[in-house]
């Protein structure tokens, strides 16, 4: 069952989930999400604030859980150049490719460990705290 309109501005504002994001959960597409927000009088982000949504440090805590840039944008619901350019931006040192492949999680791996409610919370609570120091 789709959300009501007021859970969707709540998801976009509040909890800073992409359109994408709750489109995902929601059941309808991404625009239809981004026109229902634009009914309420919401602005909505553009590419440059949404990828600002999370803190630098947010993504060094997930690579150094040994995520791949990858992973971690599935995670985030941004672009894993975004990760990348985070990373590089803070001067975060980043593993070589043969590091990374004798590390990497397999795809069961990630979905069992990393894509879980629990862990999800985890993740959203961590970048509420972040915002708020």
């Amino acid at each position: 069952m789709p959300f009501l309109s007021d859970k969707i501005v709540d998801l976009y504002r509040n909890q800073k989930l992409s359109c994408a994001a709750i489109a995902k959960e929601d059941g309808r597409s991404e625009s239809t999400i981004y026109n229902i927000l634009r009914s309420k009088n919401i602005k909505c982000r553009n590419r440059s604030q949404a990828n600002k949504i999370f803190s630098d440090r947010l993504f060094i805590k997930l690579y150094n859980l040994a995520l791949s840039c990858s992973q971690i944008g599935r995670l985030l619901g941004v672009h894993p150049s975004t990760v990348i350019k985070r990373l590089r931006g803070c001067r975060f040192a980043m593993r070589d490719r043969h590091s990374a492949k004798a590390i990497r999680y397999t795809e069961q791996e990630f979905q069992n460990f990393f894509c879980n409610t629990e862990f999800i919370d985890q993740i959203r609570l961590f970048a509420r705290q972040s915002r708020i120091e």
